[in-house]
């Protein structure tokens, strides 16, 4: 298996999203990686209503004290 090919475990820390620029929307998200590396997560407009969306999925799959709570967007 190359290097390339690795799977790459990365956890968000709350971190705020860095807005490099409102027209064309484009920003970054920090997440943390193996062995502590920093991980930018590049994100536009169309990447970030996907994340979104598979947020949502994800959250939907709750149960007990993790069930879906009504969520909006603004």
């Amino acid at each position: 298996m190359e290097d390339d090919d690795r799977i790459m475990i990365a956890e968000y820390q709350d971190g705020d999203v860095v807005v490099s620029s409102t027209d064309p929307l484009k920003g970054s998200l920090e997440l943390v990686g193996d062995d502590d590396e920093i991980i930018h997560l590049l994100l536009n407009r169309e990447s970030a209503e996907w994340l979104m969306s598979a947020l949502g999925q994800f959250l939907g799959h709750g149960e007990g004290g993790d069930a879906p709570k009504i969520l909006t967007l603004q």
